[in-house]
C-alpha cells in the first residue's frame, strides 16, 4: 500500500517537474525571441533613418528605443522630424510613444507630444501644441484598414507673411476617423469648441461634426495609395456637416457632391438650419463685409420657413457656386 502510494506520488512529481521545465523553456524562448525582435527592429529602423538623411525624403527619431516587454512592443523617440525636400515640407514634433500587442501586431497605438512646427517653403509656418494627441491604426498586408486620431487642448497658429495671413485655431477636443467600407472610404471628424482667431476678428467657438463616404476610395489607404490627382473626380455622400452654436442653434448640410476634374464642387445639398436670426447676426458680426448678403439669405430662408426660426431648404452647387434657388450665396474655391 505504502509502495503504491509512493510510486503514485513520484509519478505526479515527475509530471510537475516536466511541466515546470516546459514552462521555463517556453518563457526563455519567448524572452529571447522578444529581445531578438526588438533588437532587429531597432537596428533596421536606425539604418533606414540614417539612409533617409541622404535622400529626398528623410525622417529622424532621436534616442530611438524599443520597449514594451513582455506583452507589448513599441517605438519610443525623444523628438521626431520629417523633411520632404521636393515639396519643401518639413516638420518637428515632441516625444513619440507607440505600442502594439505582441499577439496583435497589426493594431498599434501612438502618442505624440507637442510642441510641433510644420514649415512649407517659402514662408508658411504652422505652430501647434496640445494636451493630448493619440492615434490608433489597424493595418494588414494590404495597407490600413482603419485609423483614428483623438486630441485635446489643441492650440495653433498658421502664419504666411508673404500673404499677410495669420490665423489662430483652438479646440477643446477633436476626433478624426477613417475606415475602409467595401470599396468606399468612410471619413468622420468632430471638433468641440472650435474657435478661429483671424487677427482682426475672433470667431465665437462652435462644435463641428463631419460624416461622409467617398466612393471607390478605400484604395487611398491601401498599399496602392491615393492617385496623384486626388481628390479630383471623387464622389462624396455627405451624410452630415453640422455647425452648432449651442442652445439648439444648429446648421446642418447633407447630400451628394462630386469634385470635378477641374477641382470644383458640384451637387445638391439639404440645409437644415435652426436659429435663422442668430446665424444671420453671428455671420454679420464676424464678417461685416457680407452682412448685407447674410441678411438677404436669411430673409429668403425665413420666407421658406413661413415665418418660423427653422427651415429645411435645398442648395445647388454648380462648379463651386452655391445657389439658394436662383440666388448665388457663396463660392467654394477649387481643390
Amino acid at each position: 500500500m505504502a509502495s503504491s502510494s509512493h510510486a503514485g506520488t513520484s509519478g505526479v512529481s515527475r509530471k510537475l517537474v516536466r511541466l515546470a521545465i516546459a514552462v521555463v523553456l517556453v518563457v526563455a524562448l519567448y524572452t529571447g525571441g522578444w529581445f531578438y525582435a526588438a533588437s532587429w527592429l531597432k537596428d533596421t529602423l536606425t539604418q533606414q533613418l540614417s539612409a533617409s538623411a541622404a535622400g529626398l525624403h528623410s525622417a529622424s527619431c532621436s534616442n530611438l528605443s524599443v520597449r514594451g516587454f513582455p506583452f507589448r512592443i513599441g517605438l519610443f523617440c525623444d523628438t521626431v522630424g520629417i523633411d520632404d525636400r521636393p515639396t519643401g515640407l518639413s516638420a518637428t514634433f515632441g516625444a513619440l510613444r507607440s505600442a502594439a500587442q505582441v499577439y496583435r501586431p497589426g493594431h498599434a497605438v501612438v502618442e505624440l507630444d507637442g510642441p510641433a512646427q510644420v514649415r512649407v517653403t517659402p514662408d508658411l509656418v504652422f505652430d501647434a501644441d496640445w494636451d493630448l494627441l493619440r492615434a490608433s491604426a489597424v493595418a494588414w498586408t494590404n495597407g490600413l484598414d482603419r485609423a483614428s486620431v483623438v486630441y485635446g487642448g489643441l492650440k495653433g497658429r498658421l502664419n504666411v507673411p508673404s500673404e499677410a495671413v495669420s490665423i489662430g485655431v483652438a479646440a477643446a477636443h477633436g476626433e478624426k476617423h477613417i475606415r475602409q467600407s467595401g470599396d468606399a472610404l468612410d471619413v468622420a471628424a468632430s471638433f468641440d469648441a472650435l474657435s478661429l482667431d483671424l487677427g482682426d476678428r475672433v470667431l465665437p467657438p462652435l462644435d463641428v461634426v463631419v460624416d461622409m463616404t467617398v466612393a471607390d476610395a478605400a484604395k487611398w489607404i491601401s498599399t496602392e495609395g491615393p492617385p496623384a490627382d486626388v481628390p479630383l473626380g471623387a464622389s462624396v455622400e455627405l451624410r452630415r456637416l453640422s455647425l452648432d452654436l449651442g442652445d439648439g442653434k444648429v446648421a446642418a448640410l447633407s447630400g451628394p457632391l462630386k469634385v470635378g476634374d477641374d477641382g470644383y464642387l458640384s451637387g445638391t445639398l439639404d440645409l437644415d438650419i435652426a436659429g435663422i436670426t442668430v446665424w444671420r447676426d453671428r455671420i454679420s458680426e464676424a464678417f461685416p463685409e457680407i452682412a448685407e448678403t447674410a441678411a438677404q439669405v436669411a430673409q429668403v430662408i425665413e420666407g421658406l420657413s413661413k415665418g418660423g426660426d427653422r427651415a429645411v431648404v435645398k442648395l445647388n452647387v454648380e462648379d463651386g457656386t452655391v445657389y439658394l434657388g436662383l440666388f448665388p450665396i457663396a463660392f467654394i474655391p477649387p481643390f
